[in-house]
């Protein structure tokens, strides 16, 4: 019976140790196979992306993550089902709504080239005298072309405050030198309906350039 109590102390001291052993091995071995099984489905892309935060050896952006993930996931719906980054969200809007601040210009890149679709109806640039085919060099002396140029950023290099001006540069099809033209940025309406009218009695045409508010 003493013998017992001399030794009460060590038994308990090694229990609770072979507890704490076991139990951490349990934790991490197999953490990676409990995000997958412990929670819902709902659940286990929030748990594997802050498992990748949190254990990944090199320091990764998550945002970009999930964005990407997203937009595989959508990818698998109908093709009008999008995924808009919070720093997109105010071009969207903007594009969406019945007109916006700029200088008015449809455009495409063409060979590195800002290539001018058509000027926008009412818009600044219309008035000034751009016409469909123009291409613009520059934008107040800042060349804009060349394969560096995304067309987000040659938005935001045509577009600003209302009341600024902008001086293109400007090449055009058949004249020998560049043009340049000074256009003070302005509301530009857009018309989601451009035409309509009727074929015959019972048949009409309508023409939408975009759908908007």
């Amino acid at each position: 019976m003493q013998l017992q109590k001399k030794f009460w102390p060590l038994i308990v001291g090694l229990a609770v140790a072979t507890g704490i052993f076991i139990g951490g091995r349990l934790s991490f071995t197999d953490s990676s196979d409990r995000i997958f099984t412990s929670n819902s489905k709902k659940d286990k892309l929030n748990r594997l992306i802050d498992y990748i935060d949190y254990e990944y050896v090199d320091e990764i952006n998550t945002d970009s993550i999930v964005d990407v993930t997203v937009n595989s996931i959508l990818d698998n719906l109908d093709p009008h089902s999008t995924y808009i980054p919070k720093e997109d969200l105010q071009r969207v809007t903007e594009n969406m709504k019945g007109d916006f601040v700029g200088i008015g210009v449809s455009f495409y890149t063409y060979k590195d080239t800002v290539t001018v679709i058509r000027p926008l109806q009412g818009g600044p640039s219309i008035k000034a005298g751009i016409i469909g085919g123009d291409r613009i060099i520059a934008a107040n002396g800042e060349p804009i072309y060349g394969n560096n140029w995304s067309n987000e950023a040659i938005v935001n290099r045509l577009k600003g405050e209302k009341g600024s001006r902008v001086k293109l540069t400007v090449y055009r099809p058949g004249e020998d030198e560049l043009l340049e033209f000074k256009i003070r940025r302005n509301d530009v309406p857009i018309k989601s309906v451009e035409a309509y009218y009727m074929l015959t009695e019972t048949i009409g045409y309508v023409k939408i350039n975009r759908f908007a508010e």
